[in-house]
């Protein structure tokens, strides 16, 4: 499906980004290397002898309050040692820079190492990731908003609630596991509930061989803290049963080092699993895809 995004995307003009980053970041021409473009337009640039990247976006996907709602969470995060890519100011001290025509730019430093996923089936590292998304947890509840940006940050019920007319045409395995998992979510308490990265999966974490550092911050939202936790091990749901919980155990010793949460919650994983798997489904199918053949981890509830 051609979104008005996709439109905006495909008609920015690349030749701008060389002058953007030599006027806005002080940044070199020469080194400019598009990396890619999904919901941001990405490039990768040197100042100084550093990596840095510059991201682009258009008011169509993200508007600006979002946009700087987002990015005040993220700043707060780098102040607090947290471990994510931290955003540089410009030149003119500002970390959302507006560009012609209702597109914005912003940049942060290069994180050094690989994304997660290339380590996913190496449990040496799973403590130290535990405990990176821990410092995230821990220092989100200690942040506020700020109430004068008209921006609000959605919770999980909001998203939740607008894929129900998707489900209503998918198959009747799909509306089922949707209305078990809405009454179950109805049901938990508003506990270990607080404002999370929201899409914590190994291709947005980069790994250094020490440090987990958490990336693409583009949609904060209030949900219970194990979804993040269940993000992030989601992708091993096809490993063994006694593999996965030997992950889990490993990830949730170095979380629980930074982060105390009631330790019930990760018995309550396989839901937040199959909740996160339908609603990836279902925005998928509301970009234009289709639900095709009924994926497992959709309709089967695995153990963690």
């Amino acid at each position: 499906m051609i979104t008005d995004w996709h439109v905006k995307r495909d008609s920015f003009d690349q030749g701008l980004a060389p002058e953007l980053v030599r006027e806005l970041w002080h940044g070199d021409p020469a080194s400019l290397r598009w990396i890619g473009q999904d919901y941001n337009i990405v490039f990768r640039f040197e100042a100084g002898g550093r990596g840095f990247y510059l991201r682009i976006c258009h008011t169509c996907l993200h508007p600006l309050p979002q946009a700087r709602q987002v990015m005040r969470f993220l700043r707060f995060l780098a102040a607090e040692n947290v471990p994510v890519g931290e955003p540089i100011a410009s030149v003119n001290d500002e970390y959302i820079e507006l560009l012609d025509g209702g597109y914005f730019a912003a940049a942060q430093k290069e994180a050094p190492g690989q994304p997660m996923q290339d380590f996913m089936l190496d449990r040496r590292v799973y403590e130290s990731w535990g405990k990176s998304l821990g410092k995230l947890h821990a220092a989100s509840r200690r942040y506020q908003p700020d109430p004068a940006i008209p921006y609000e940050f959605p919770a999980v019920q909001q998203f939740w609630r607008n894929i129900a007319p998707t489900v209503a045409g998918a198959s009747a395995d799909i509306q089922r596991v949707y209305a078990e998992l809405n009454e179950y979510m109805a049901g938990l308490p508003l506990r270990d509930y607080g404002l999370i990265h929201g899409d914590y999966r190994p291709g947005n974490v980069i790994w250094d061989g020490k440090t987990a550092r958490a990336i693409d911050f583009d949609e904060p939202n209030y949900h219970w803290y194990i979804a993040d936790v269940c993000r992030a091990l989601l992708e091993l749901w096809h490993q063994p049963a006694d593999e996965r919980r030997k992950f889990r155990q490993a990830f949730m010793r170095g979380y629980l080092s930074e982060h105390q949460i009631d330790e019930c919650w990760v018995s309550q994983l396989p839901y937040f699993a199959q909740h996160r798997a339908l609603l990836m489904h279902a925005w998928d199918v509301q970009e234009g895809g289709s639900w095709g053949e009924v994926v497992k981890w959709v309709v089967e509830r695995v153990e963690w």
